[in-house]
């Protein structure tokens, strides 16, 4: 609505999770003008001078738009991260704009000991589920400590998967010196009371939900372990951490005694790993299973070398100009890195990077498993094969066993790469800016629907609805838009299920363009 000297810029804040309006919400535009939502969820700015607002909005309880949020309320945690900012544009004849903001979901729950004695100081910890370079796994959120009536709570949590653990609580926690007999205390368990993640409750909230995840810990005994650690030498700095049997971290207190070169540590009977990683020069790593079985243990623990494989790059160029915009001169012409491919996988990460003496690459595995090799080129080239020793990279992870190679990484690369050219069904006619209030903003994906080691392309696109991706592989690709950020795992059957019948599949081919055009999926209603 116009005024004498500006315009009128009126809408309601609402929960997305309920329609509801949401009261004292503060609705900021530009960093300039700002205001608390009524107990209507209403605001409203008048004597605004044209133009192009950028709109935040934020509420205790709520993950907002632009703005950070206060993420889990625990130390070392990963903050939720807020929606999008909205952009406005003022003028004649606004409407009335309605923005959406996410209740924040809570995991609270009660630590029970079978000794009937106070739980409080546990260390309580949570996971979630997200995504890293196209590829799933579970992450340490953060942590808690239960208080004086053993009740721990996770709040701030955005909607997803979690699961909670509880992290090993000794008498007498942290060794300096081999110590004789055993300790008292209780192992770490994930909820609902499982030793194995594989086996735990996973917990999935839905916006604003509040979810229960109580455990009850045994007192057990904790046995002395001694480790002799070999091919070491006495200047290295070394981590040392306990594994459970499936080698994800149990959070047990190890020290390494660099003088005696010895490693001591206190578990309860169980099948274990210790997993060290030496840093110099030359950087060791060693792991070693060991069983305790109701009394003292030792081991040895041999450190290697970690693995170091070679990257060869073949170039099936057209153009002297196919390696790229952006690609270093004597560079691979692409990124190259690893994830694991254990869900619960920490260590392992490398990327291609140049030895001294000639145009060949490596990548340093800083321990050994299995992983997942990500590879983007640099348009207009893309990867046309990975493989290692024969092995399809493509489609299947690359396993690095202790001291040793898989063998060399081969990538080719081709610059016969094509584009795919869209236009987004909007208000008003194609290709045209949109009229005053929220411009659209939608959020595009290119899904590859065959084998590939790079990421699926994404783009944000603005008021006109028209976009473009390049350095496509020739294939056929499903291109879906939406109205908020998605996270897709291309590699899950089903996963990609809920893309079925939305969208449009499209064939690139060598050198070529395919157009198309979009629906934008509202994916509240798809969610």
């Amino acid at each position: 609505m116009a005024s004498a000297s500006g315009y009128s810029v009126r809408g309601t804040v609402v929960s997305s999770a309920t329609g509801q309006a949401v009261a004292r919400a503060m609705v900021d535009l530009n960093g300039r003008y700002a205001m608390l939502t009524g107990g209507d969820g209403q605001f409203s700015f008048d004597h605004l001078p044209a133009g192009t607002y950028l709109v935040t909005v934020r509420r205790p309880g709520f993950i907002g738009l632009g703005t950070s949020s206060r993420g889990f309320q625990a130390r070392g945690a990963f903050p939720a991260r807020p929606g999008p900012a909205r952009r406005v544009l003022v003028g004649a004849d606004m409407p009335n704009l309605t923005f959406r903001i996410t209740p924040e979901a809570a995991i609270a729950g009660t630590v029970t000991l079978s000794t009937a004695d106070p739980a409080d100081g546990i260390q309580v910890s949570i996971f979630r589920e997200q995504m890293e370079s196209g590829h799933r796994h579970w992450a340490l959120g953060g942590t808690t400590q239960t208080n004086s009536q053993g009740a721990f709570r996770f709040s701030g949590l955005p909607p997803g998967s979690y699961m909670v653990a509880t992290q090993p609580t000794l008498d007498q926690p942290g060794m300096s010196s081999p110590i004789s007999g055993a300790v008292w205390g209780y192992p770490g368990l994930y909820y609902p009371g499982v030793t194995d993640p594989d086996s735990a409750g996973v917990l999935t909230l839905a916006p604003g939900q509040q979810a229960e995840a109580d455990i009850t810990l045994t007192r057990q005994q904790f046995f002395p372990v001694t480790a002799l650690v070999r091919n070491s030498d006495p200047g290295l700095s070394a981590s040392v951490q306990i594994l459970d049997r499936g080698g994800r971290p149990a959070f047990l207190p190890a020290q390494f005694d660099n003088r005696a070169q010895m490693v001591h540590t206190h578990v309860p009977s169980g099948t274990w790993n210790l997993d060290m990683h030496a840093y110099a020069r030359t950087q060791f790593w060693g792991r070693r299973q060991f069983q305790v079985s109701g009394g003292p243990a030792s081991l040895v623990i041999d450190l290697v070398p970690v693995s170091q494989i070679p990257v060869m790059v073949h170039r099936e160029f057209s153009s002297p100009a196919g390696g790229g915009q952006g690609a270093p001169d004597a560079g691979p012409g692409l990124n190259l890195f690893l994830v694991s491919a254990d869900m619960f996988g920490m260590g392992g990460f490398g990327m291609a990077q140049s030895r001294a003496g000639g145009p060949s690459w490596e990548i340093d595995v800083n321990e050994p498993g299995r992983y997942w090799v990500v590879a983007d080129a640099y348009s207009p080239a893309y990867v046309s094969s990975i493989t290692s020793a024969g092995l399809d990279l493509a489609s299947n992870p690359l396993t690095v066993a202790p001291g040793g190679s898989p063998g060399p990484i081969e990538v080719t690369l081709r610059d016969d790469s094509g584009t795919i050219a869209g236009q987004l069904h909007l208000r008003g006619l194609p290709g045209t800016a949109l009229s005053v209030g929220e411009q659209r903003q939608v959020w595009v994906y290119a899904i590859p629907l065959f084998a590939t080691s790079e990421q699926a392309p994404s783009t944000v696109v603005g008021d006109t609805g028209q976009f473009t991706f390049s350095g496509l592989a020739p294939g056929s690709w499903h291109v879906v838009a939406c109205d908020s950020p998605q996270q897709i795992d291309i590699h899950s059957p089903d996963a990609m299920a809920v893309w079925d019948g939305k969208g449009q599949t499209t064939t690139v081919d060598p050198g070529g363009t395919a157009s198309v055009q979009l629906d934008v999926i509202h994916m509240e209603a798809v969610q």
